[in-house]
């Protein structure tokens, strides 16, 4: 009979045991099911990769309930989620259940009692007053915790469960970036030049002046490089590249025949985008406003193709009125609900260059000493025209796929726009950076052949504008 009892009382163990099991089991899984909803809004996004949630728990005791919140809130941030007021966003981790639910045995794990959720996150505002709330069955605790929520991304990643940031867009090679203050930033605020471009003044930006005057732009221009950083664009620093553009002294905006002294100017902007080689262009316009003791930022972020200068993405806003009195703080509430579009907008133009090749722009000029023009006519392979069409040829077989825009043309110009250069030529079986210069630079050894036998000298206008000027080196 003592035996009978015994078997009995195992048997009834092993079945709490199971229940016990599969009870948590089932409790985890609340955590990411497809129908759950956590009560939790987000009241602020720190610097340092944190998240600031005010999250309610549940529980037979209050202190239980803490926990429980906790634990919700870096729930929310793995699988579900959270908004604030306007731009205050944080997105799931990990926004597919069914990944979280492939690493089912990993998070039962990771939220147990005393697991390593307790790790990424920390009350910073206890439970008082209204945030206190008895119910029939127990307590709703409402609190302020602060979620390290790239480091939950970074053992995510560690895990397997996610991809790292910078594999997010797959093996698509992602653009260099140079941030930069606006030219109506520049104006607004008194950092402007002149330069005489061949008898024309021009007023351009004075980055120079602005990063030595105004220390609020070298805290923006640094969080906006961190921020694009973190997600994988490589960033050129303005500060850095103006400082070696100085100190090399090799540089030099008048540029000259070596025969004759007939030049042409390049300007300052110019040099700096073909010194820094960024892809694209960031610039960037902001503006802080006052409500009171709070302050928010509007700001206008626009991508320019450094080779063209065309607008290939951009994005505004304003960020929530906020007490904090730190511009990089402010500047990334404002930014961070909008840089994914603003970065798949890059990836998009940059995709695009990929398939179809850069574009650039050619400009053929004869000097005013030269003792030829572009209607010179040659026999060159059995085609006997003009130097014109001789040189439209060559572009129109090595530009990629044929594309360019002869917009005008003549005796002594041409302009060809829209020209596509292949990103990469071969080298003794490697392969190498296609650039302006080179492109232009191989039309230059085609006219010097024959039966042709032009000495002409390339230019460069930043990145992407090129002078091919006949007559003499």
């Amino acid at each position: 009979m003592k035996k009978l009892n015994f078997l009995l009382a195992l048997i009834f163990i092993i079945s709490l045991a199971d229940t016990s099991v599969a009870q948590v089991r089932k409790e985890f899984k609340k955590l990411w099911a497809s129908d759950v909803s956590y009560e939790v809004t987000v009241v602020g996004i720190g610097t340092d990769g944190t998240k600031l949630l005010k999250v309610w728990g549940y529980d037979k005791k209050a202190d239980l309930a803490k926990i429980d919140a906790k634990k919700n809130a870096v729930a929310a941030c793995l699988f579900k989620g959270a908004v604030g007021s306007r731009d205050k966003v944080v997105k799931p981790i990990i926004p597919d259940p069914n990944q979280a639910e492939a690493h089912a045995a990993y998070f039962e794990k990771f939220f147990e009692t005393g697991g390593k959720y307790l790790q990424y996150v920390g009350i910073t505002n206890d439970a008082t007053g209204r945030d206190i709330v008895k119910m029939k069955k127990g307590y709703k605790v409402g609190v302020v915790v602060s979620v390290n929520y790239d480091a939950l991304r970074k053992e995510m990643e560690r895990q397997g469960i996610v991809k790292s940031l910078s594999n997010v867009m797959g093996k698509a090679k992602k653009p260099t970036i140079m941030v930069v203050p606006s030219d109506a930033w520049c104006v607004q605020n008194g950092y402007t030049m002149t330069f005489n471009n061949q008898g024309r003044t021009e007023t351009l930006p004075d980055y120079k002046a602005a990063l030595q005057n105004n220390t609020d732009l070298l805290l923006v221009i640094g969080k906006l490089n961190t921020l694009m950083a973190e997600r994988g664009f490589p960033a050129k620093n303005l500060e850095t590249e103006l400082k070696n553009i100085e100190s090399r002294n090799a540089e030099m905006n008048m540029m000259s025949s070596k025969e004759s002294g007939a030049s042409i100017q390049e300007s300052p902007i110019d040099l700096l985008k073909r010194t820094a080689k960024a892809d694209i262009i960031i610039q960037l316009t902001w503006s802080v406003n006052k409500q009171g003791p709070k302050k928010s930022i509007t700001f206008n972020l626009q991508g320019l193709d450094a080779y063209t200068g065309k607008q290939v993405a951009g994005a505004q806003g304003t960020g929530a009125p906020s007490y904090t009195a730190e511009l990089p703080l402010l500047l990334e509430e404002a930014v961070l609900a909008h840089l994914d579009n603003f970065n798949a907008q890059l990836i998009q133009h940059f995709t695009d260059i990929a398939a179809n090749g850069r574009e650039i722009l050619v400009n053929i000029q004869v000097w005013d000493n030269a003792d030829i023009d572009l209607e010179e006519e040659y026999d060159y392979d059995g085609e006997d025209d003009e130097l014109i069409v001789h040189i439209e040829n060559w572009i129109a077989d090595n530009a990629y796929n044929g594309q360019y825009n002869l917009s005008d043309a003549t005796e002594n110009f041409a302009k060809f726009e829209q020209v596509r250069i292949p990103l990469f030529y071969e080298r003794k079986g490697k392969q190498r950076a296609m650039d302006a210069r080179r492109f232009v630079n191989n039309l230059r050894k085609f006219l010097r052949q024959e039966p042709f036998g032009i000495e002409s000298k390339v230019y460069m206008r930043g990145l992407g504008e090129a002078w091919l000027i006949l007559g003499e080196k």
